[in-house]
């Protein structure tokens, strides 16, 4: 079954890039990052499953979990940006707003 993994990780990969490519608000952009992120990260652990190195899988799931945490941190970034200058589309986003 590796092929409908990998399957799986290159529609999430593909998915993260149009978003990436597409997205015009912070939060789009930042969750299509973190897709990409994470169908690397998927893509890299099913490929040493079947090649029988297990022992970093575990780091794979850590890395994981750091950009989850990262995840967070975007979103209180994106709520402060919100907050500040009232929109979240980055080209409507005046310089004098941030000084």
């Amino acid at each position: 079954m590796f092929s409908i993994e990998m399957l799986f990780a290159f529609a999430l990969f593909a998915i993260g890039l149009y978003g990436v490519s597409s997205g015009r608000d912070f939060l789009r952009i930042f969750f299509s990052l973190e897709m990409l992120l994470n169908a690397v990260i998927m893509m890299l652990a099913i490929s040493a499953h079947y090649l029988g190195m297990t022992e970093n899988i575990a780091l794979a799931y850590m890395v994981m979990i750091l950009a989850t945490l990262e995840a967070a941190a975007g979103v209180l970034i994106f709520a402060a940006t919100n907050k500040i200058t009232g929109t979240v589309i980055p080209d409507e986003i005046e310089r004098e707003e941030l000084s």
